[in-house]
């Protein structure tokens, strides 16, 4: 009895120990799992609620029109913040019944939720939701800092920071949060950025059909938008307004009205067959696209990419959307209209045996006071999605006689006037290397003795390299470069355009004509604001206006630039400009073998700068049709006619210092129809015609030894200042010529 006694003594006191360690185990296991859950609190509560109080999502910068248009953005996401007070409720709603039906009830989690998730878990070996909202914002912030793994401890982490979350922050702070915060295809994150991606307005503006649609695409984004699979994001749209429905959301006359939406008659953008076939431009990601990417450019070229793609920058610029739309179409059209003129041409064929496209360039600055160098509309290109390379501002070309302004002005501030004779003759010069250069004009003809004016509206080269040679290069460079025009042609052949300068380069320059002599740089950007709305950049802080030459000649060169764009007895090279019926000055400029054909002039409001020509360089054909006054300048008279609608026609200002007479302009004498524009006292003086002569008294016969003999006539006293007859040009008549040398541009 004693040994059994024994025997169940120990036994109990083995299952005492055995429970002992047992509960010893548990309370390790159990003190460990608290501890760790303790450090997992404490390791993701400071991290993860403190990144959410800071917390900013990456906001792309935002590119805006002088009309405060949206036309453009920089960003990695697309996204637009936006608070909840103007989110409307039922858009709220909408993602609450679909994402998270009992938001307002949890508290950070719900168990349900997880058993269920895990189960499927199990049962399948793949993942499906059961996360909370809160659970999602807490997600997106930590995807930050850890990426996407999907694992057990992270599922914890997620459930307990949830839980910290929803103390720390109220209910309507975090539904901001998720709603800024949510990916819903496309690029776009958050409500807002994706109503604008889909449906081209603000959230705000939605009606209940759009928010279930856009409350639809949470799941599976990029394969539930109606932009890439309509048939999914309809029946996403319709499920969420069932659940929107039976959660007391929405009664049964909102459900029915809102399932009768077409969905795709408010897609802004459709899908198309051939990606340069969608309608961008309605989405205000592409809208005056050559334009947008050279603020890219600049703005990378002032900021951090960091600064620039996720800090959220106001960028408002320079740009018209008018004026841009109209340059854009009467580029495209006569682009188009030329190709279809030499479509079976074999010269404009390419290597594959394929059309080569024209291509052609338009740049317009603003001249009004308030706005001078204000670029107004830019298109480099015919199409930004085939061909990205901004002819504006990137081609440089040669700008054959429209060089030839800043020849004359060079010359009139030498001394020269309008009236000032210059004979176009053949003309030879010995270049530094020995060979002898011989310019020509285009058609080889000379017209003699003529007025500057005269030789500026009809382009002729010979009086160009005249008046270079006379005034002498340096100073010619010394213009150009004063004008924003870089140059390192040394010899004569500058004065044909033969250094290159691009569109916007030469738009710049030809801007100092109507505006006193001032050279405003080309202004993109007016202001830059941060997410705070604090003051970046003021342009005007950037502004550097320099006078690049005296008022007065810019003003007597601006007026026989106006004597281009007027027809008369014959037709200057620029005379179909003529139509705008308002004061305007301007040049055409053709280079060898019509590679290039150039129009550049302005008006008081407005300066334009066009060019047409192949990007390979090949002739656009010859003859007098493949000309700056051909292709370019109709082109430039109908973008003018346009931009200038509503517009009262203005002169342009007359500096103090300039007197003006009536000319004859073909032969630079005072007595004609024509009124000029002089600097005070260089003016010619009055025609006087010379004297009739002195009669001769008839000779009588001399007397025997000389008596009597009367005296011979006295001669005419000389004039101390001989006037000159005027002087005609001669008559363009035809003669044989040698081809242009290769390094005259003709005239044009």
């Amino acid at each position: 009895m004693t040994d059994q006694n024994s025997t169940e003594s120990k036994h109990s006191h083995g299952c005492l120990g055995i429970f002992v360690v047992f509960i010893l185990i548990v309370g390790a296991v159990w003190g460990i799992s608290l501890a760790y859950f303790m450090w997992l609190i404490n390791d993701t509560r400071h991290n993860v609620t403190q990144a959410l109080a800071d917390f900013r999502p990456k906001v792309g910068s935002r590119v805006y029109s002088s009309d405060g248009q949206v036309i453009g953005e920089f960003s990695i996401e697309e996204r637009q913040l936006v608070r909840l007070s103007d989110i409307p409720l039922h858009v709220q709603k909408a993602f609450i019944a679909t994402e998270d039906a009992l938001f307002y009830e949890h508290r950070g989690v719900r168990p349900d939720a997880i058993l269920n998730s895990v189960l499927y878990m199990v049962q399948t070996g793949n993942t499906r939701g059961g996360s909370t909202i809160t659970q999602q914002v807490v997600r997106n912030v930590e995807d930050l800092e850890v990426g996407l793994e999907r694992t057990y401890k992270r599922k914890l982490r997620e459930a307990l920071v949830a839980m910290q979350v929803e103390r720390d922050f109220t209910k309507d702070e975090i539904l901001e949060l998720y709603l800024n915060q949510t990916f819903l295809g496309i690029s776009a994150y958050g409500v807002e950025a994706a109503s604008f991606q889909y449906f081209g307005k603000s959230c705000k503006d939605l009606t209940l059909g759009e928010a279930a649609t856009l409350a639809g695409t949470c799941r599976w984004p990029n394969t539930n938008n109606p932009i890439n699979n309509p048939k999914n994001a309809l029946s996403r749209r319709n499920t969420v307004l069932q659940q929107m429905l039976e959660n007391g959301f929405i009664s049964q006359q909102e459900h029915d009205a809102a399932v009768q939406e077409d969905m795709m008659a408010s897609i802004v953008t459709r899908k198309s067959e051939k990606p340069e076939e969608m309608d961008y431009s309605l989405r205000g990601r592409f809208r005056a696209p050559y334009f947008v990417e050279e603020v890219r450019r600049f703005i990378l070229s002032k900021y951090e990419s960091q600064q620039v793609f996720e800090d959220g920058l106001e960028i408002y610029t320079t740009i018209d959307m008018r004026l841009q739309e109209i340059a854009e179409r009467v580029l495209l059209k006569a682009l188009e209209d030329f190709d279809k003129r030499h479509s079976k041409s074999r010269s404009r064929l390419d290597k594959e045996g394929n059309q080569m496209p024209v291509s052609g360039a338009l740049v317009c600055i603003d001249n009004r006071p308030a706005y001078r160098g204000q670029v107004r509309a830019m298109v480099g290109g015919r199409d930004f999605l085939k061909e990205k390379y901004n002819t504006v501002t990137q081609a440089r070309r040669q700008p054959g006689s429209s060089i030839k302004p800043f020849i004359w002005a060079a010359g009139v501030a030498s001394g020269m006037t309008p009236s000032t004779i210059v004979v176009d003759a053949p003309f030879s010069r010995r270049t530094p290397a020995g060979v002898w250069w011989t310019p020509k004009n285009f058609g080889g003809n000379f017209s003699g003795a003529v007025p500057i004016r005269y030789a500026l509206e009809l382009s002729i080269n010979i009086v160009s390299v005249k008046i270079a040679n006379q005034v002498g290069t340096s100073l010619v460079r010394s213009y150009l470069q004063r004008c924003g025009i870089p140059t390192d042609v040394e010899g004569l052949t500058i004065a044909l355009g033969s250094g290159e300068v691009t569109p916007l380069t030469h738009c710049v320059a030809y801007t100092v004509f109507p505006n006193e002599g001032m050279r405003y740089d080309a202004a993109l950007i007016t202001d830059i604001r941060d997410a705070d709305g604090i003051q970046r950049y003021n342009y005007h802080d950037y502004t550097r206006p320099e006078q690049a030459m005296d008022p007065k000649v810019a003003y007597v060169t601006l007026s026989m630039l106006q004597g281009v764009c007027k027809p008369g007895s014959y037709h200057p090279t620029g005379w179909r400009a003529h139509v705008l019926e308002r004061p305007v000055g301007g040049k055409t400029g053709t280079t060898n073998e019509s590679r290039d054909a150039w129009f550049c002039g302005f008006s008081a409001d407005y300066t334009c700068a066009v060019w047409v020509g192949y990007r390979d360089n090949r002739t656009l054909g010859s003859g007098g049709d493949y000309t700056g006054g051909r292709l370019a300048c109709p082109i430039w008279v109908d973008f003018m006619r346009e931009a200038h609608e509503g517009l009262p026609a203005k002169d342009f200002e007359v500096p103090p210092g300039i007197e003006f007479f009536n000319i004859n302009r073909r032969t630079g004498t005072k007595g004609g129809d024509y009124r000029e524009a002089y600097i005070a006292g260089t003016a010619p003086p009055a025609y006087k015609p010379p004297p009739p002569p002195t009669p001769v008294p008839e000779q009588t016969p001399a007397a025997p030894d000389g008596a009597g003999q009367a005296p011979s006539p006295a001669a005419p006293a000389a004039s101390a200042t001989p006037t000159p007859a005027p002087v005609a040009p001669a008559p363009l008549v035809p003669a044989p010529a040698a081809p242009p040398a290769a390094t005259t541009p003709p005239s044009g």
